[in-house]
């Protein structure tokens, strides 16, 4: 089950029905709604108090009160047992799956430089389908053993190998940098490379910097998104929560970044 928790706010009245309004009690209203194998409990709060009563949502909420797909404006206080449904697994797909699609796409992958920043080894299985492309490929890391695993197959399958390093200045080197996690700290990078993140990088980095993917939802799941969730964020949940691995084979039309959009031919070309 999946649980989603829409916010109405009435347009304020003036004069007799104004005052109606102040005497009327806040509205939940809770409709559940299934596809594709998943079911998804869409909650609306009308409030007309001005204030939200996480207690007259206890009922329709449930145990989900820990991952509610809501709008990301919408704060709950520390102590309520209430959180917003978050997650970067889906968008980090995304990423990886672009980047794969640029490799597999481009004549010159063979000779390109490629770095997978993946601190916590967050994405280790995703080196061996890069070392199918290409030869020269670092990752930068601080847990190796996941990686070593990993090196361990692709020299016995492809007899392929990589470098696996701590040196944050081997990125330095690269032309194509892939981070599947959100990036937390200062990274250099040459002028002329590409990177391939899933949250916007720090303003200092001049290279061409793509962290937000377009991508076509499947209609199956398209009645069941409440207005007002973007498509990422609800495939997320789908992904995450629901159970909806399939969606983590998508890949994006385009990439966008503060220099633009493009698509996957435009960076083989």
């Amino acid at each position: 089950m999946i649980t989603a928790l829409s916010i109405k706010v009435p347009k304020k009245k003036k004069g007799l029905r104004a005052l109606a309004d102040r005497f009327r009690r806040d509205r939940v209203e809770a409709e559940d709604k299934s596809a594709g194998g998943v079911t998804l409990r869409h909650v609306i709060y009308t409030g007309y108090s001005g204030e939200l009563k996480l207690e007259k949502l206890n009922s329709a909420v449930g145990v989900e009160r820990r991952r509610l797909l809501c709008s990301d404006r919408l704060i709950f206080p520390r102590q309520s047992g209430y959180r917003r449904f978050s997650s970067t697994a889906f968008s980090s797909r995304l990423c990886t799956n672009f980047a794969l699609g640029v490799l597999k796409s481009s004549k010159n992958a063979a000779n390109l430089r490629v770095a997978i920043y993946d601190p916590a080894a967050y994405c280790a299985d995703y080196l061996f389908s890069v070392l199918e492309c290409c030869a020269d490929v670092t990752v930068v890391t601080s847990c190796f053993e996941p990686y070593f695993c990993v090196l361990d197959r692709a020299l016995c399958e492809l007899g392929a190998t990589a470098m696996i390093t701590k040196n944050r200045a081997e990125l330095e080197r690269s032309d194509l940098v892939i981070v599947p996690q959100p990036i937390a700290e200062n990274i250099k990078l040459k002028d002329s490379a590409v990177l391939l993140a899933v949250s916007r990088p720090p303003k200092d980095i001049k290279c061409r910097a793509f962290y937000k993917y377009h991508f076509k939802m499947p209609n199956t799941f398209s009645k069941l998104k409440p207005d007002g969730l973007s498509e990422e964020y609800f495939c997320s949940a789908l992904y995450t929560i629901g159970g909806q691995h399939q969606l983590g084979s998508i890949l994006p039309l385009s990439a966008e970044g503060d220099c633009g959009v493009i698509g996957i031919s435009e960076l083989t070309s």
